[in-house]
């Protein structure tokens, strides 16, 4: 009867190893996604800027943007 409690408390162990890992992938997900999000932003301010010095370049040669 104890061989089946000590049984018992391992697999219930396990589970709860296997439930850690799964929170763990959750989360290296979720600061992926948040990593892909801040790059986003940077490239469009990047671009944004880019834009703004075009704009300027144009001005400055007399074109019209």
């Amino acid at each position: 009867m104890f061989e089946l409690f000590n049984v018992g408390l391992e697999m219930q162990k396990r589970i709860i190893d296997i439930q850690m890992q799964g929170i763990e992938v959750a989360r290296e997900m979720v600061d992926t996604a948040q990593r892909n999000v801040e790059a986003g932003q940077a490239a469009t301010q990047a671009g944004e800027a880019g834009m703004k010095a075009m704009k300027g370049w144009m001005r400055l040669w007399g074109m019209r943007d």
